[in-house]
C-alpha cells in the first residue's frame, strides 16, 4: 500500500534529483566490474546469487529491511535490475538510511519492487518481443508488457505497477527509463537464475505509482 504525502527526506522528489537525466539511448556506461560473479550459479535463485556479489551489499540489506527475501526466492519467474552499491552511493546523503528504518519500511518495498517484473525478460526475450510484429506467432505478449514497434521500445510493467521502458544500447546492454525519465543502463550480461533473470544497473529506479 502506497504511503501518502511527504516521506521527510525521503520524497520521491528528493531521491530522483540524483538521478541522471539524459536522452533515451544514451551511450552506456558499461563494463563495470561486478565483484565475485564468477561465484554465481545459474541453479540458485535471485536472493542467493545476489548474496554472493561484494558490491550488492546494499540491495541486499534493503531486499532484507523491506521483507522481500522470501519473494526473491519463490518458484518466479522474475526479472530483477539490482543496483550496485555505487547506484545506492549516488543518491542524496542519508537517503539509503532513511529507507532503511522501519518506519519507512512500505516505501523501501516500493522501491525494491519497481525493480522486479514477473517474468524472465532475457536479451533474447526482449529482441523476440520486438520482432514480435513481423512474426506474431513467434512470442506470445505478456500482461505486463507493452511493445512500440515505431521505436523499438518494450514497456515492462513492474511489481510495484510501475512502466520501465527498455530499449537496446549501441552494445549488449540495454537502456531503461523509468516514468519520471530517469536513466539506468545494464553493466554486464544478463546473469540467469533458477527462478528467473538478474541485470546489474548503474542506478537506482524510482516509483511513482
Amino acid at each position: 500500500m502506497k504511503t501518502p504525502g511527504k516521506f521527510l527526506a525521503l520524497s520521491t522528489a528528493a531521491l530522483m534529483a540524483v538521478a541522471p537525466m539524459a536522452s533515451f539511448a544514451q551511450e552506456a556506461v558499461n563494463g563495470a566490474e561486478i565483484i565475485n560473479e564468477q561465484a554465481l550459479d545459474e541453479n540458485a535463485t535471485i536472493a542467493d546469487n545476489a548474496m554472493k556479489v561484494q558490491n550488492l551489499t546494499t540491495l541486499i540489506a534493503a531486499v532484507q529491511a523491506a521483507g522481500l527475501a522470501d519473494e526473491l526466492m519463490d518458484e518466479g519467474p522474475y526479472t530483477l535490475f539490482a543496483p550496485t552499491n555505487d547506484a545506492f552511493a549516488a543518491l542524496p546523503a542519508g537517503a539509503v538510511d532513511e529507507l532503511l528504518l522501519p518506519e519507512n519500511r512500505e516505501m523501501l518495498q516500493d522501491v525494491i519492487n519497481a525493480h522486479l517484473i514477473e517474468g524472465e525478460f532475457t536479451p533474447q526475450m526482449i529482441d523476440d518481443l520486438l520482432a514480435s510484429d513481423e512474426a506474431p506467432d513467434r512470442v506470445a505478449i505478456p500482461a505486463n508488457v507493452q511493445v512500440d514497434y515505431d521505436n523499438n521500445i518494450v514497456t515492462l510493467t513492474t511489481v510495484s505497477g510501475d512502466p520501465i521502458r527498455v530499449e537496446k544500447g549501441t552494445g549488449e546492454e540495454l537502456v531503461l527509463r523509468d516514468a519520471a525519465g530517469n536513466i539506468v543502463t545494464t553493466l554486464a550480461k544478463d546473469v540467469e537464475q533458477s527462478n528467473g533473470v538478474m541485470y546489474f544497473v548503474d542506478g537506482v529506479l524510482m516509483p511513482v505509482s
